[in-house]
Protein backbone atom coordinates (compact mmCIF):
# COMPACT_ATOMS: atom_id res chain seq x y z
CA UNK A 1 0.00 0.00 0.00
CA UNK A 2 1.07 3.29 -0.99
CA UNK A 3 2.64 6.02 1.68
CA UNK A 4 -0.36 8.53 2.85
CA UNK A 5 1.43 11.98 2.29
CA UNK A 6 0.45 15.35 3.79
CA UNK A 7 2.60 18.35 2.54
CA UNK A 8 2.98 21.05 3.69
CA UNK A 9 4.31 23.97 2.20
CA UNK A 10 4.45 27.86 0.73
CA UNK A 11 3.12 27.86 -2.69
CA UNK A 12 4.97 31.18 -3.65
CA UNK A 13 8.22 29.38 -3.07
CA UNK A 14 10.47 27.79 -5.35
CA UNK A 15 12.18 26.00 -2.71
CA UNK A 16 8.34 24.39 -1.80
CA UNK A 17 7.31 23.52 -4.72
CA UNK A 18 10.51 22.11 -6.19
CA UNK A 19 10.28 19.41 -3.63
CA UNK A 20 6.31 18.92 -3.80
CA UNK A 21 7.16 17.65 -7.69
CA UNK A 22 10.32 15.59 -5.95
CA UNK A 23 7.53 13.73 -3.71
CA UNK A 24 5.10 13.49 -6.79
CA UNK A 25 7.93 11.22 -8.43
CA UNK A 26 7.75 9.23 -5.16
CA UNK A 27 6.16 5.73 -4.96
CA UNK A 28 3.53 7.43 -2.10
CA UNK A 29 0.14 9.40 -2.76
CA UNK A 30 -0.28 12.79 -1.65
CA UNK A 31 -3.57 12.91 0.13
CA UNK A 32 -3.39 16.39 1.32
CA UNK A 33 -1.77 20.24 0.69
CA UNK A 34 -1.68 22.59 3.20
CA UNK A 35 -0.41 26.18 2.31
CA UNK A 36 0.61 29.37 4.14
CA UNK A 37 -2.24 32.06 4.15
CA UNK A 38 -1.61 34.24 1.46
CA UNK A 39 -0.20 36.94 3.64
CA UNK A 40 2.20 35.08 4.75
CA UNK A 41 3.88 33.60 1.32
CA UNK A 42 6.83 35.70 1.16
CA UNK A 43 9.71 33.71 -0.28
CA UNK A 44 13.51 33.86 -0.45
CA UNK A 45 13.24 32.05 -3.79
CA UNK A 46 10.50 32.72 -5.91
CA UNK A 47 8.53 30.13 -7.86
CA UNK A 48 7.17 32.41 -9.96
CA UNK A 49 11.02 33.60 -11.11
CA UNK A 50 11.39 29.32 -11.50
CA UNK A 51 8.63 29.23 -14.38
CA UNK A 52 7.34 27.00 -11.59
CA UNK A 53 3.02 26.09 -11.20
CA UNK A 54 2.71 26.49 -7.81
CA UNK A 55 1.81 22.67 -5.63
CA UNK A 56 -1.64 24.44 -4.57
CA UNK A 57 -3.24 24.47 -8.24
CA UNK A 58 -1.62 20.88 -9.69
CA UNK A 59 -3.00 19.47 -6.17
CA UNK A 60 -6.76 20.80 -7.19
CA UNK A 61 -6.16 19.77 -10.73
CA UNK A 62 -5.35 16.22 -9.27
CA UNK A 63 -8.20 16.32 -6.89
CA UNK A 64 -5.98 16.23 -4.22
CA UNK A 65 -7.57 18.22 -0.93
CA UNK A 66 -6.07 21.50 -0.31
CA UNK A 67 -6.13 23.56 2.43
CA UNK A 68 -5.13 26.73 3.55
CA UNK A 69 -5.68 27.20 7.24
CA UNK A 70 -4.69 30.02 9.72
CA UNK A 71 -3.20 27.78 11.94
CA UNK A 72 -2.10 24.05 11.42
CA UNK A 73 -3.25 23.92 15.43
CA UNK A 74 -6.78 25.14 14.27
CA UNK A 75 -9.64 21.88 16.09
CA UNK A 76 -11.00 21.98 12.69
CA UNK A 77 -8.19 21.40 10.38
CA UNK A 78 -6.78 18.53 12.69
CA UNK A 79 -9.89 16.99 12.49
CA UNK A 80 -10.04 17.87 8.66
CA UNK A 81 -6.66 16.71 7.72
CA UNK A 82 -6.98 13.42 10.28
CA UNK A 83 -9.98 12.17 8.49
CA UNK A 84 -7.37 11.49 5.29
CA UNK A 85 -6.03 8.90 7.29
CA UNK A 86 -2.23 10.05 6.27
CA UNK A 87 0.68 8.27 7.39
CA UNK A 88 3.33 10.67 7.02
CA UNK A 89 3.36 14.56 7.00
CA UNK A 90 6.26 16.57 5.24
CA UNK A 91 6.98 20.02 5.59
CA UNK A 92 9.30 21.89 3.31
CA UNK A 93 9.07 25.92 3.72
CA UNK A 94 6.04 25.75 6.06
CA UNK A 95 6.38 28.30 9.08
CA UNK A 96 3.79 27.51 11.62
CA UNK A 97 4.89 26.05 14.59
CA UNK A 98 3.29 22.07 15.38
CA UNK A 99 1.64 21.77 18.91
CA UNK A 100 0.88 18.26 20.17
CA UNK A 101 -2.78 17.83 18.58
CA UNK A 102 -1.49 18.02 14.72
CA UNK A 103 1.69 15.86 15.94
CA UNK A 104 -0.98 13.27 16.51
CA UNK A 105 -2.49 13.23 13.60
CA UNK A 106 0.13 11.66 11.13
CA UNK A 107 0.13 7.49 11.55
CA UNK A 108 3.80 7.71 11.81
CA UNK A 109 5.94 10.98 11.83
CA UNK A 110 6.02 14.46 10.73
CA UNK A 111 9.78 15.24 8.72
CA UNK A 112 10.58 18.84 8.10
CA UNK A 113 12.78 19.89 5.01
CA UNK A 114 15.06 22.76 6.68
CA UNK A 115 18.13 24.61 4.48
CA UNK A 116 20.60 24.57 6.49
CA UNK A 117 22.83 21.81 8.30
CA UNK A 118 21.43 21.30 11.88
CA UNK A 119 22.10 22.29 14.95
CA UNK A 120 23.08 24.99 13.50
CA UNK A 121 21.13 27.72 11.55
CA UNK A 122 17.92 26.87 13.31
CA UNK A 123 14.86 29.22 12.81
CA UNK A 124 14.30 31.16 9.76
CA UNK A 125 16.25 32.11 6.17
CA UNK A 126 19.11 29.60 6.92
CA UNK A 127 20.68 30.25 3.52
CA UNK A 128 20.69 34.14 4.25
CA UNK A 129 22.41 33.89 7.57
CA UNK A 130 24.87 31.54 6.52
CA UNK A 131 25.82 33.48 3.74
CA UNK A 132 25.67 36.80 5.51
CA UNK A 133 28.14 34.84 8.31
CA UNK A 134 30.40 34.06 6.18
CA UNK A 135 29.91 30.16 6.48
CA UNK A 136 32.00 27.72 4.01
CA UNK A 137 29.40 25.33 4.14
CA UNK A 138 25.82 24.85 3.98
CA UNK A 139 23.25 22.62 3.19
CA UNK A 140 20.01 20.77 3.96
CA UNK A 141 18.63 18.58 6.47
CA UNK A 142 15.76 16.01 7.00
CA UNK A 143 14.44 15.87 10.82
CA UNK A 144 11.27 14.64 12.70
CA UNK A 145 9.56 17.05 13.55
CA UNK A 146 9.30 17.62 17.86
CA UNK A 147 7.82 20.23 20.06
CA UNK A 148 11.34 22.29 19.75
CA UNK A 149 11.65 24.86 16.95
CA UNK A 150 14.32 22.18 14.46
CA UNK A 151 15.55 20.39 17.29
CA UNK A 152 13.94 17.06 16.23
CA UNK A 153 16.53 13.96 15.36
CA UNK A 154 17.93 13.97 12.09
CA UNK A 155 17.04 11.93 9.27
CA UNK A 156 19.32 12.83 6.33
CA UNK A 157 21.81 15.70 6.05
CA UNK A 158 23.27 17.10 2.85
CA UNK A 159 26.49 19.35 2.85
CA UNK A 160 27.30 22.02 0.12
CA UNK A 161 30.29 24.25 0.07
CA UNK A 162 29.49 27.87 0.03
CA UNK A 163 31.06 29.99 -2.88
CA UNK A 164 32.67 33.63 -2.36
CA UNK A 165 30.32 35.25 -4.20
CA UNK A 166 27.04 33.17 -3.96
CA UNK A 167 23.65 34.65 -3.47
CA UNK A 168 20.72 33.37 -1.82
CA UNK A 169 19.50 31.87 -4.79
CA UNK A 170 22.60 30.63 -6.39
CA UNK A 171 23.55 28.94 -3.25
CA UNK A 172 19.45 27.01 -2.65
CA UNK A 173 19.92 26.14 -6.54
CA UNK A 174 22.97 24.12 -5.40
CA UNK A 175 21.73 22.88 -2.36
CA UNK A 176 18.39 21.78 -3.98
CA UNK A 177 20.54 19.53 -6.81
CA UNK A 178 22.56 17.85 -4.22
CA UNK A 179 19.00 16.77 -2.19
CA UNK A 180 16.38 16.72 -4.45
CA UNK A 181 17.00 12.66 -4.84
CA UNK A 182 15.39 12.94 -0.69
CA UNK A 183 11.99 12.61 -1.32
CA UNK A 184 12.35 9.47 -2.84
CA UNK A 185 15.07 8.00 -0.36
CA UNK A 186 12.61 8.92 2.53
CA UNK A 187 9.12 7.18 0.96
CA UNK A 188 11.48 4.36 0.43
CA UNK A 189 13.25 4.29 3.29
CA UNK A 190 10.08 4.43 5.35
CA UNK A 191 8.27 1.25 3.26
CA UNK A 192 10.94 -0.55 3.99
CA UNK A 193 10.91 0.02 7.72
CA UNK A 194 14.71 1.11 7.27
CA UNK A 195 14.49 4.69 8.25
CA UNK A 196 17.20 5.88 10.98
CA UNK A 197 17.23 8.41 13.25
CA UNK A 198 19.88 10.29 15.55
CA UNK A 199 19.61 13.45 18.15
CA UNK A 200 20.78 16.46 17.70
CA UNK A 201 23.91 17.23 19.24
CA UNK A 202 23.90 20.86 21.34
CA UNK A 203 27.49 21.32 20.31
CA UNK A 204 27.32 24.09 17.76
CA UNK A 205 23.12 25.06 18.03
CA UNK A 206 22.40 28.50 16.85
CA UNK A 207 19.06 30.28 15.82
CA UNK A 208 17.89 32.93 14.19
CA UNK A 209 14.70 35.13 13.28
CA UNK A 210 13.30 36.54 10.37
CA UNK A 211 15.28 38.75 8.17
CA UNK A 212 14.31 42.66 8.98
CA UNK A 213 15.07 46.03 7.37
CA UNK A 214 17.98 46.83 9.83
CA UNK A 215 19.85 43.29 8.45
CA UNK A 216 20.16 45.69 4.91
CA UNK A 217 21.72 48.96 6.96
CA UNK A 218 24.94 49.47 5.68
CA UNK A 219 27.54 50.53 8.46
CA UNK A 220 31.18 51.84 7.56
CA UNK A 221 32.62 50.89 10.20
CA UNK A 222 32.44 47.12 9.34
CA UNK A 223 35.29 45.02 7.84
CA UNK A 224 35.23 45.32 4.05
CA UNK A 225 34.45 41.56 3.59
CA UNK A 226 31.34 41.65 5.67
CA UNK A 227 30.20 44.77 3.70
CA UNK A 228 30.57 42.53 0.68
CA UNK A 229 28.68 40.04 2.04
CA UNK A 230 26.33 42.30 2.90
CA UNK A 231 25.52 43.19 -0.84
CA UNK A 232 26.17 40.14 -2.14
CA UNK A 233 23.39 38.37 -0.31
CA UNK A 234 20.69 41.51 -0.59
CA UNK A 235 17.98 40.63 -2.90
CA UNK A 236 17.61 42.31 -6.13
CA UNK A 237 14.33 43.46 -4.75
CA UNK A 238 15.42 45.08 -1.42
CA UNK A 239 17.00 48.07 -1.56
CA UNK A 240 20.58 48.78 0.90
CA UNK A 241 20.06 51.67 3.16
CA UNK A 242 23.15 53.20 2.19
CA UNK A 243 24.25 55.48 5.45
CA UNK A 244 24.73 58.96 5.34
CA UNK A 245 28.28 60.54 4.59
CA UNK A 246 28.94 63.76 6.44
CA UNK A 247 31.83 65.77 4.98
CA UNK A 248 33.51 68.41 7.30
CA UNK A 249 36.40 70.82 6.56
CA UNK A 250 38.71 73.02 9.07
CA UNK A 251 39.52 76.38 7.66
CA UNK A 252 43.41 76.96 8.68
CA UNK A 253 43.81 80.05 10.95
Amino acid sequence: MALRIAFFGNSESGYSNRYFGAFLGASSQIVAVVDAPAARRTATTARAALGLIDFATIARQRGIATFEPASPNLPAFVQAVGALEPDLFVAVGYMDVFKDAILAVPRLLTVNFHASLLPAYRGKHPVFWALRNGERWSGLTVHVVDRGLDTGDILYQVKVRTRRNDTVADLYDRILEHSLRLPVRLVRDVQRGVLRCRPQSQAGASYFSAVTEEDFRLDWSLPAERLRRMVTTTPASVSLTWPDIVCSSATPK
